[in-house]
């Protein structure tokens, strides 16, 4: 038989061991907690912030594109390319407002993303593959956005890294030659439009801007997005783009895309169907973003206020923000 007292020591030794044991599983369990990453926390522990650029820092590069670009924030280089050679005709519909874009985005290690997105006809794609890979530039999305459409469209994203962003452009460029993309201005030419603003600038909740032919509305994630590592400078590829396009008779199209997280799909697409936007496509743009996004591409015909309300719907599903609001 053992000493009592033996006994009783022994017993209080376990007894500080497991005390141990269980306040070092909290501490760790608090030490994991606090060094995880949660969406929109200042610090961005391992990712690289996009640098700070000037116009003129883009200058070879509007020039290999051969379209003047607009520098966004100082740190995103963006261009866009009208599709303007094209008759595009959606459910009976000429839709407007239908074209290329790429974002440029330097970072402190000299490394300089291209990011974007091609319109290309059906036609065109396959070669339009084959000049993307040729010149290193990766694929990262291919998918409609339209209905049943004539000529048949498809948007190619893409995606390069490098330290020379004219070799970039280059290969780009070699790209955009492979399709009839005509060399006119990136910028839209002002037209009156058949649509009450204001009215569905309060329905939305947000402001938006008379791009060319359309209206557009935007809206950008609340958190911070990043892709490959890198921080994405905010309303860079990350934004959901509401597009009203007048059609006569007080009525407009509606098409563009709502960007969401998973978690957030369900509600938003539910709120969609149930205002009678159509949901034509549904799926990613990049392969490597945090948080992982996804983008519901949209189609509706109708009164511009009532569609602008059920948007509004939807989007309060999401953790986006206007990116002007109204009052």
């Amino acid at each position: 038989m053992r000493d009592g007292r033996l006994y009783g020591a022994d017993k209080g030794r376990r007894r500080a061991a497991r005390r141990s044991l269980v306040a070092g599983i909290a501490l760790l369990s608090v030490l994991f907690t606090a060094g995880a990453a949660r969406p929109g926390d200042a610090h961005h522990a391992g990712r690289i912030e996009p640098s700070v650029t000037r116009e003129s820092d883009w200058r070879d590069v509007a020039t290999a594109l051969g379209h003047q670009g607009v520098l966004v924030d100082r740190r995103a280089y963006g261009i866009g390319f009208p599709r303007a050679d094209l008759d595009v005709v959606s459910k009976g519909h000429h839709v407007k407002a239908i074209g290329s874009f790429v974002s440029f985005i330097r970072y402190p290690d000299r490394q300089t993303m291209m990011m974007g997105e091609l319109a290309v006809t059906e036609r065109e794609v396959r070669k339009v593959l084959d000049v993307l890979n040729a010149h290193g530039i990766a694929q990262t999305s291919l998918h409609k956005h339209l209905p049943t459409h004539s000529p048949a469209l498809w948007w190619v994203h893409f995606h390069a890294m490098g330290t020379k962003p004219l070799t970039l452009a280059r290969g780009l460029r070699a790209a955009l030659d492979a399709t009839g993309t005509p060399a006119v201005s990136g910028t839209p030419r002002k037209v009156a439009l058949d649509l009450d603003q204001p009215a569905v600038d309060q329905a939305l909740g947000a402001r938006g801007r008379a791009q060319g032919r359309v209206y557009k509305v935007t809206f950008a994630r609340k958190e911070t997005v990043a892709d490959h590592g890198r921080v994405l400078p905010r309303m860079t590829g990350a934004t959901s783009a509401l597009i009203f396009q007048p059609v006569g008779r007080g009525k407009v199209l509606l098409n563009g895309d709502i960007a969401v997280v998973a978690k957030e799909a369900p509600a938003t697409m539910k709120a969609l169907r149930r205002g009678g936007v159509d949901i034509i496509s549904f799926h990613s743009h990049m392969l490597t973003d945090e948080p992982r996004l996804f983008f519901l591409h949209l189609w509706a015909v109708g009164d511009p206020v009532r569609i602008a309300k059920n948007l509004r719907g939807a989007i309060r599903h999401t953790n986006a923000a206007a990116t002007a609001t109204v009052s």
